[in-house]
């Protein structure tokens, strides 16, 4: 008896031996690609977007000269004077000194050909740029006049800003989630769901982007130049997710 009671507990043994190995090998031979994929979070996704527009207070300037000499001295002494000119107007116009920074300085020598294309002389040239922040734009026109007539023939353009849009970035948040609400809504009535709260809110910022005939008119120079500063856009982007009951 005690010889066959051994031999009926070691068939167990084995056959409990070969389960494992036999659960080990199909596990192993599962591919990682039919493990399930992670499925998207539920809910309905929506972009969302509100725009306001407002009135420029600040004027970004980027003005110089541009002189060309066959000595080098002479043209490092001629753009010395013109910028210095340049600058008073700004000055006497009620600029701070600290809202006129340099923002370019270079020099170059060029060589000078005939129509054969020999070398027949050579010149310099120096350019030398300011970066204005005007605060007063009612007199724009005037101190960019002014400073066309002090010397100034290198004229890059102006940049209109708004110096505090904060007011205006809040009114076009608020109507980007206006939006983003009005077609969640809209899609979850043509599918046949109950909107939920949102589940999730992102923002997408964006700079406040300045009218291209602003600039263009500003380029015109001139003793008064025509310069005006239209309006910008303040624009939010939102990106929500909303639940479904």
């Amino acid at each position: 008896m005690p010889l066959i009671r051994s031999r009926l507990l070691a068939v167990p043994r084995l056959g409990l031996a070969l389960a494992c190995a036999t659960l080990l090998g199909v596990a192993a031979a599962t591919p990682a690609s039919a493990q399930p994929a992670s499925t998207p979070a539920p809910g309905l996704l929506v972009d969302g977007s509100g725009t306001v527009y407002g009135e420029p207070d600040v004027a970004v300037l980027s003005l110089g000269v541009d002189v060309a000499k066959p000595d080098v001295k002479d043209a490092l002494a001629s753009a010395d004077r013109t910028m210095q000119a340049v600058r008073q107007v700004f000055v006497a116009g009620g600029v701070p000194t600290k809202d006129i920074r340099t923002a370019a300085f270079n020099v170059w020598r060029e060589d000078i050909r005939d129509r054969n294309g020999t070398v027949t002389g050579e010149r310099y040239h120096v350019v030398h740029s300011y970066q204005v922040t005007v605060r007063d734009l009612g007199r724009l026109g005037e101190l960019l006049g002014s400073a066309v007539d002090a010397g100034a023939n290198n004229i890059q353009g102006i940049q209109f800003r708004i110096q505090d849009p904060a007011a205006l970035r809040a009114q076009a948040r608020d109507a980007a989630m206006r939006d983003a609400r009005k077609q969640a809504e809209q899609l979850a009535a043509l599918a046949g769901v109950t909107l939920g709260k949102p589940v999730s809110i992102e923002e997408t910022s964006t700079p406040v982007t300045s009218p291209a005939p602003a600039l263009a008119a500003a380029r015109m120079g001139g003793a008064s130049a025509p310069v005006e500063g239209g309006q910008l856009a303040v624009e939010a982007h939102v990106t929500v997710r909303y639940a479904i009951q």
